[in-house]
């Protein structure tokens, strides 16, 4: 039953493809932004938001990407101000990267938006489906994480979702 269950889904999500494609490029936060940046160069961008400083390996690790083009992508994003780079004063090898005060501007500004358009699609979800949605996406994420994170590290999402409910966010 489950090979047979299989097949009819991703059928199923064959089908769906050219619709979620085009979704996506509604969320996509570079163009509302006027942002002439890749993708790649934008999640980079997100990465630096949620933490004051990377060290360029361990932003390497966290993009899934070879230092080298971390370094080549880190250098575009330093020509276009968004971010800054430095020696750490505790290992002179280190280089740490963070963002200028245009690229944090500029990130919180977008990831602002892109939570705002989620919310948007979130509220017309009801909560029981939203619950499976996120409960399979997170299974999806420790399948892929698998020998790379360990599956205790991800926090099933339930749990997050009660914890938000009850700050009230």
């Amino acid at each position: 039953m489950s090979r047979e269950l299989d097949r009819k889904l991703l059928a199923h999500l064959d089908d769906m493809t050219p619709a979620l494609v085009r979704s996506f490029r509604v969320l996509d936060p570079r163009g509302p932004a006027g942002l002439n940046i890749t993708l790649n160069q934008f999640f980079v961008l997100s990465l630096l938001a949620r933490k004051e400083n990377f060290g360029m390996g361990e932003l390497a690790r966290q993009m899934g990407t070879s230092s080298g083009n971390m370094t080549a992508m880190i250098d575009r994003l330093l020509r276009s101000g968004l971010v800054e780079r430095q020696r750490s004063e505790k290992d002179r090898r280190v280089v740490i990267v963070k963002l200028s005060h245009t690229g944090r501007e500029l990130a919180e500004r977008v990831l602002r938006a892109t939570k705002a358009g989620m919310r948007r699609i979130m509220r017309r979800i009801p909560d029981e489906q939203k619950m499976a949605f996120f409960d399979t996406l997170s299974a999806i994420v420790a399948v892929l994480a698998e020998g790379r994170v360990s599956r205790r590290r991800l926090r099933p999402i339930r749990k997050i979702l009660k914890n938000a409910k009850r700050q009230g966010q």
